[in-house]
């Protein structure tokens, strides 16, 4: 019996010392150091190569020039030291031990590295005057991760369990493929990046103030994502799909290859959307009526939507010298809704005055058809670019609406039916020039045009009660012609003296509008105006991986079409609205104080930022001594913002890394041209999330925040707050990826309320929506890594239009 006991224990031993040798961890430690005095040299680059020369880890060394990095096998490695302004280390080692000490480790200053040692080496974050850039390339879970993974470990870009994203704690930014817009980043951002493999990114820059060479549009930042220059033959794709308790799904396909000097890719996605059920109510006080003194509205809605995305990119290499290449992109969709309410007024005496109720029906198609092409010019001088570039953008979107109100008191029953067609082009020429002087001295200078064609038709139809047809009713029906053509001009400069460094520019715009809206009555205005906008920025690093910034520029927002489009929707005769073809640009003076610090483990940045605007584009509400409310948009806006942003994150080791995202601000906003509407107030937001890996290949991500009542001209939102936790593994070789994702787990329905207030009404409005939603994802991706489509390093960017609107 003993000899059996002592057999299995020494069996089982055996096996248990074969396991821990297998999953033995060898630990490597060192310090780079200055050969002149021996201190430490921080932020130094370590780069691990084994014994074939395959990168297996880069790192970055603490403030004190020290590292440590785990390796798996008992084998002959090569460690690599580097940094700009110091002559490469290389250290070969043999690793039998469990740990190895490799000790202070000399590098000589003041020798630089070949170019293509620099390009080989570089660390994995830089800091610039007006930007940070990650070097996605570098790192190497880019062989694995796709590009939402990266955007995880890039300061100031926070993405939380659902993946939504955030950019200094600001969720509005502009999305840039290779300096150039996409409406399919731009409407399907999760989607794209989530389907793009890693391997296939060179940089990742964050540009939080946008130099002239940018449209002067009043955009938080900028995220510009940098495709890969390698010259790999070869191929590689990724297939995905999803679907969510919501009964919402989608799917997608990414293919790209690449032949001698021939390259493309392409992508195709489809999303199925669908929105439960929604309920609202308000109560509204009428201080100009007796009579229709109270007005109680309650409903509820319902909606889906259903859209298709393709784009593509073609490159040809004339020579070495000469580059052609092209984009282009679909999207095309359609949504539905129906709404169901009803109505009901009182008087003074709380006696009924009025009521009724609204079937309302709304059915939209949409879609955008745009292209561009690049020529592009080098020269024997690095990074020496001339480029021209041409894009055009088709937009044609249609809508049909039906109101139907019924059970009326007091009111008038009618059937009203609309349908409205409309079609925006854009077409843009644009020219580049960047020229670096010296190592001192840049220079930059371009022109564009821009030439907008909009043309809205509008079509209303009542139903003829007595010869039930319908009737066309030209006082609601609309066609606006909306031309708007602009010439902007900039140049730029840059001054680098050891470590400060200046960035100004200078950009002019000249726009010119032109427009005719036409109902039973003519409107025609048209307009120029001048913009002369000024960018500088001062940069001075304390020592490496930290900085700080000053920066002042102003920022513009012209009117979309619907904050312009004087038609008159009143589906629901309670609540109409219309735009104000006369409005003007928003102008916006934007100062900025900012001090970063960047290390391998710890990134923070905190920023203090300004905004003053004294034309800005409000919406404006009141109401009749019939109780309906009218709602329309004015320059008659000042606002005074004054922020603090507040941005840290903390790895504590490979599996475990934590952020968090704080704002604080002031706003003060008043009306003026004969208002006397003002509204002040203190502001705050804030999330927190962090990140484990605590099996093989697998992680949690969870995710929570806050956010206080928006302060607006004539009123606020109410409180609210979100949490999210998500799941992640990779399988078959980390080519199949399963994620899945909860979103507010411990709330199923939520609600969101605003408060209105002016001299002539009061409104108080709540919504309850179904907040609580488990998703499913699954991707896998497929073929040969490392391959790009080549693009122009300078092209076109269009982000000058303020969205929102009707159309939000």
């Amino acid at each position: 019996m003993y000899k059996q006991i002592t057999f299995f224990c020494l069996f089982f031993g055996a096996i248990m010392l074969h396991a821990q040798n297998k999953n033995q961890i060898y630990q490597i430690i060192g310090q780079a150091v200055e050969t002149s005095n021996g201190k430490g040299i921080p932020y130094t680059t370590i780069t691990v190569l084994n014994d074939s020369s395959k990168v297996l880890k880069r790192i970055s060394s603490d403030t004190n020039g020290k590292f440590t990095f785990n390796i798996k096998d008992k084998r002959k490695y090569a460690v690599v030291l580097s940094l700009t302004g110091y002559q490469e280390k290389k250290v070969k080692i043999s690793v039998d031990e469990v740990k190895t000490d490799l000790g202070k480790i000399s590098m000589v200053e003041g020798v630089v590295m070949k170019e293509v040692s620099i390009v080989a080496q570089k660390p994995l974050v830089k800091v610039d005057v007006d930007k940070l850039t990650y070097s996605v390339e570098s790192d190497p879970d880019a062989n694995t991760f796709n590009t939402l993974d990266m955007l995880r470990k890039i300061p100031m870009i926070t993405v939380d369990a659902e993946d939504n994203v955030t950019l200094n704690g600001q969720s509005n930014f502009k999305v840039l493929m290779n300096g150039k817009s996409s409406s399919l980043m731009s409407n399907n951002f999760k989607d794209v990046i989530r389907s793009l493999p890693a391997n296939t990114i060179k940089d990742i820059e964050v540009i939080t103030n946008p130099s002239s060479k940018y449209d002067a549009e009043g955009v938080g930042g900028i995220i510009n994502i940098i495709t890969s220059k390698k010259k790999i033959t070869g191929y590689n794709g990724s297939v995905n799909s999803g679907f969510d308790t919501r009964g919402s799904w989608n799917g997608g396909l990414y293919l790209a290859a690449k032949i001698n000097k021939f390259s493309f890719s392409a992508r195709y996605s489809e999303n199925h959307n669908k929105q439960p059920k929604m309920t609202y109510n308000s109560e509204r006080t009428n201080f100009l009526s007796d009579v229709y003194y109270i007005s109680n509205s309650s409903g509820s809605s319902i909606g889906e939507g259903r859209s298709h995305n393709f784009s593509g990119d073609i490159s040809y290499d004339i020579d070495s010298k000469n580059l052609l290449s092209a984009s282009f992109w679909a999207y095309s969709g359609n949504s539905s809704n129906n709404t169901v309410s009803s109505t009901n007024t009182l008087n003074s005496n709380n006696v009924q005055t009025q009521y009724f109720e609204n079937n309302n029906r709304r059915k939209s198609n949409y879609s955008t058809l745009s292209g561009n092409i690049d020529y592009q010019r080098t020269f024997k001088k690095p990074n020496k670019t001339f480029t021209i570039s041409y894009k055009l953008d088709n937009s044609p979107n249609t809508s049909n609406s039906e109101s139907n109100i019924i059970n009326t008191f007091n009111y008038a029953p009618y059937q009203q039916q609309s349908a409205t067609d409309a079609f925006t082009r854009e077409q843009t020429i644009q020219v580049d020039y960047y020229d670096p002087l010296s190592e001192m001295h840049n220079i930059e200078c371009g022109l564009k045009t821009i030439y907008r064609q909009n043309n809205n038709n509008s079509d209303t139809y009542l139903l003829n009660q007595t010869t039930n047809t319908w009737d066309y009713s030209a006082s609601k029906s609309d066609e606006l012609d909306y031309d708007q053509c602009i010439l902007s001009a900039y140049v730029g400069y840059v001054f680098r003296l050891k470590n400060i460094t200046l960035k100004s520019g200078l950009r002019t715009e000249l726009t010119w509008n032109n427009a005719i809206s036409s109902s039973d009555t003519m409107v025609k205005f048209s307009n120029k105006f001048q913009n002369l906008v000024p960018y500088i920025t001062l940069n001075y690093q304390l020592k490496s991986g930290r900085n700080i910034k000053i920066s002042y520029t102003q920022r513009l927002n012209r009117p979309g079409l619907w904050y312009l489009n004087p038609y008159v929707n009143n589906s629901d005769p309670q609540n109409i609205s219309f735009g104000n073809p006369n409005l003007k640009s928003e102008v916006s003076n934007t100062f900025e104080l900012g001090y970063s610090t960047f290390t391998p483990k710890l990134n923070i940045n905190l920023t203090g930022r300004g905004a003053f605007t004294n034309n800005s584009i409000q919406s404006i509400s009141s109401v009749n001594a019939n109780g309906i409310r009218s709602s329309t948009y004015k320059n008659i806006g000042t606002n005074r913002n004054i922020m603090l942003n507040f941005y840290c994150s903390y790895r504590f080791s490979e599996k475990f890394n934590i952020y968090t995202n704080e704002s604080g601000y002031y706003a003060k906003m008043e009306a003026k041209n004969g208002y006397t509407i003002d509204n002040k107030g203190f502001g705050y937001s804030g999330n927190i999330g962090a990140r484990f890996i605590l099996w093989k290949n697998g992680s949690i991500s969870t995710n929570g925040g806050i956010y206080s009542p928006e302060i607006m001209l004539q009123g606020k939102s109410s409180f609210y707050y979100s949490s999210s936790i998500g799941f992640s593994q990779l399988m078959l070789g980390k080519k199949l990826i399963v994620s899945m994702s909860i979103s507010n787990p411990l709330s199923k329905i939520m609600s969101y309320s605003f408060i209105y207030n002016d001299p002539s009404y009061s409104q108080h409005s709540e919504n309850a929506y179904h907040a609580q939603m488990l998703r499913l994802n699954v991707a896998y991706n497929f073929g040969k890594m490392g391959l790009e489509v080549k693009k122009a390093k300078r092209g076109i960017l269009n982000d000058d239009i303020k969205t929102g609107g009707e159309n939000n």
